[in-house]
């Protein structure tokens, strides 16, 4: 039943300003209203069957109605962010109603009854549209004046919509499916792993320990003196603990916690899809499980096919009916392999851009000892020779690139691609080795005129990621979208293509093979083109837990740089979604490391319980997080994990919608026993 409501806008925003008991009609008849019977879409989807049969929807008026006559006309958004029009008029309206609807506004939240009908098309042939022609309207609530001057960004610009207001911004089209897509993933993602693989969803604590995990990490303080929680980074030492625990398959959407500084693709509190296997012989077990996910998710959620590279660089489709247990769906590409083509361990796969090794004719002439490969990387045909070109901003800003910029030249001639070495050869930058040879080289980059060439050096096992090439070919694929996509082999019968947008293609691939430990950088200006590291201080590349690949177990005690890691990354469109590895659990070469390679002083104190845990017949085990967030913005095609996170962080770490974080009283800190000290 429809309430009547007998009181005005002005005495509505009069009372809720005042701070008094506000009118009882007026405030009661918003808590009193039908259900709905139906949404938008599933009205529109039935079309004719619905026609001028009654019908009850919830929502919000999208724009601000228009009076056209006698007829007043009006667009409800409702529960899903479906849009129709309203239609009232004297002839089936009664007055009460039209006058309610025209000094509604914008974002009022409202019930509406009414008869579906089609509307007046200029041609027949026209697809079908509908309206909803309106009986009865309760307006349930307000939009405010606020709502009302955002309207206009709400239509052209939601983006730009002020953060404090987010739960306006995301009623808009854009972030009702970004949130709507998300929670079909972790749907999803839950389906695959409980129905397909037998895994048992397990909480973890929120309320952790600090120990050295990489980041910085948010403390907790207690009413007792010096003793604080932390929040977890992750979930890793829990779910080690859950494998001695006799849960063989274990997996949660976990909540982790980072104090560390935000940019576009990182948030203070971020979530992971988490997962550990015992028992795992091979980490090729715990890819068949993140396969499947990807797959499912591409599939269900994304509707598109998620692809890989083929033998001969080729962008194949992975092919959903293949033995899931002994056919991966992604082919793998070992770190240094990655680093020697792309520069970096996650290289965006959709182009064919690759580096050219000239260590066998050039070598630099400035630390040629510790960053003696000479790479280049060229761009083909990217202008006309014809007329003088320079080097995008884009490129050539130094203050894009980590450290140093490479040296990037364009081929304005012929003689440019035969002698362009010659000058840095002149200049000292670059010497040539025993078998330089000017047709070698030229042979090498198959340079032409029009094209850009760009080189620079790096170190054998390099550290540096991505280097200065790679940064490099990461620049020139957003300055030339789509330029140097890799030939696509859609389904079969269908034509091999180059000719596609890389925004629709999402290829993925597991890059193995890390080195364990990763020397101390210690570069004393950070503005040295060049980084230093540590011979004897050692980190974890990845974490302290994971296992030294089996071959290479002997260099643990003789040659630290050599260990690689039983590591692994799953990277889609150069965006690295997931990382695991194999995990030591073994006691003893758990403490070997904490103590005679990375050198924890206090590891017994800070690792004490894991080392019990993984003493006492833990099996062997392996796991991997997804990020959820990167995955979540990626099925929506957006670079910002803020798109979907219902109310995310700023880039100083504030919530603006709460104002958060506040400040607290010294009372209260009192019991924390923390003072405050002077700024």
């Amino acid at each position: 039943m429809f309430q009547r409501l007998n009181v005005s806008r002005r005495q509505w925003t009069r009372a809720l300003a005042s701070a008094k008991l506000p009118p009882k009609d007026a405030t009661l008849a918003k808590f009193s209203f039908p259900s709905a019977t139906h949404n938008v879409r599933d009205l529109v989807a039935s079309g004719d069957s619905w026609t001028h049969c009654p019908v009850t929807l919830h929502g919000h008026l999208h724009r601000k109605p228009r009076k056209l006559g006698k007829r007043t006309f009006a667009e409800l958004r409702d529960t899903q962010g479906d849009i129709i029009q309203l239609h009232l008029s004297p002839e089936w309206t009664n007055s009460e109603y039209m006058e309610l609807i025209r000094r509604s506004g914008t974002e009022d939240s409202l019930a509406v009854n009414g008869l579906l009908r089609r509307k007046v098309t200029k041609n027949a042939d026209d697809p079908p549209e509908y309206e909803i022609s309106v009986s009865e309207l309760q307006i349930l609530n307000e939009g405010g004046v606020d709502a009302a001057q955002l309207d206009n960004l709400k239509h052209t610009s939601p983006a730009t919509i002020p953060p404090k207001f987010r739960y306006l911004q995301l009623r808009t089209p854009f972030y009702q499916n970004a949130l709507r897509t998300r929670s079909k993933a972790a749907h999803w993602a839950r389906k695959v792993l409980v129905e397909n693989h037998g895994f048992t969803e397990i909480e973890t604590p929120a309320l952790f320990k600090s120990t050295p995990e990489g980041a910085r990490e948010f403390l907790v303080p207690t009413r007792s003196p010096d003793r604080f929680y932390a929040l977890p980074q992750s979930p890793q030492q829990y779910k080690q603990m859950l494998m001695s625990s006799g849960f063989t398959k274990y997996f949660q959407i976990a909540r982790c916690f980072r104090d560390e500084d935000l940019r576009a693709d990182r948030q203070p509190e971020f979530t992971q899809i988490d997962l550990e296997m015992a028992f795992v012989n091979h980490s090729k077990k715990v890819h068949a499980v993140i396969d499947d996910i990807i797959e499912t998710v591409w599939s269900k959620v994304a509707n598109k096919p998620i692809y890989k590279l083929d033998a001969d660089g080729s962008i194949v489709p992975v092919k959903a009916n293949r033995h899931r247990d002994t056919v991966p769906a992604f082919t793998k590409l070992t770190y240094q392999e990655a680093l020697r083509k792309y520069g970096i361990d996650k290289p965006d796969l959709r182009s064919a851009l690759e580096f050219v090794n000239l260590s066998e004719f050039l070598r630099p002439v400035n630390n040629a000892e510790d960053f003696g490969v000479v790479e280049a990387c060229v761009l083909k045909g990217v202008f006309d020779p014809s007329k003088k070109y320079k080097v995008s901003n884009a490129l050539n800003d130094p203050e894009a690139y980590p450290r140093r910029k490479p040296i990037i030249l364009p081929i304005q001639s012929e003689d440019d691609a035969l002698t362009w070495w010659k000058k840095f050869v002149e200049k000292d930058v670059l010497t040539q080795t025993g078998d330089f040879s000017q047709l070698k080289v030229l042979k090498a980059l198959n340079l032409e005129p029009g094209d850009v060439l760009a080189f620079s050096t790096r170190a054998e096992l390099s550290y540096e990621n991505p280097t200065p090439l790679g940064k490099f070919r990461q620049l020139a694929i957003e300055e030339f979208p789509g330029r140097w996509n890799r030939p696509l082999k859609p389904s079969q019968g269908e034509e091999i293509t180059t000719d596609y947008d890389p925004k629709d293609i999402f290829v993925g691939t597991w890059v193995i093979d890390f080195p364990l430990f990763s020397p101390v950088e210690v570069t004393e200006n950070p503005s040295d083109p060049f980084p230093k590291y540590s011979t004897d201080r050692w980190e974890a590349t990845h974490h302290p837990f994971t296992m030294a690949k089996i071959e290479d177990y002997d260099f643990l005690e003789s040659d630290i740089a050599k260990v690689r890691g039983e590591h692994y990354d799953l990277v889609i469109n150069g965006v690295e979604v997931g990382g695991g590895s194999r995990r030591i659990h073994d006691a003893e070469l758990q403490q070997y490391i904490f103590e005679s390679i990375l050198k924890i002083n206090n590891y017994e104190e800070r690792f004490g319980h894991l080392l019990k845990a993984l003493s006492m017949g833990c099996p062997p085990h392996a796991g991997i997080a997804l990020g959820f967030d990167r995955l979540s913005a990626m099925l929506i095609g957006s670079n910002s994990i803020r798109d979907v996170i219902a109310f995310p962080k700023n880039q100083s770490g504030s919530d603006p919608v709460v104002d958060s974080p506040t400040s607290v009283d010294s009372a209260t800190l009192n019991e924390y026993y923390i003072d405050k000290l002077d700024s």
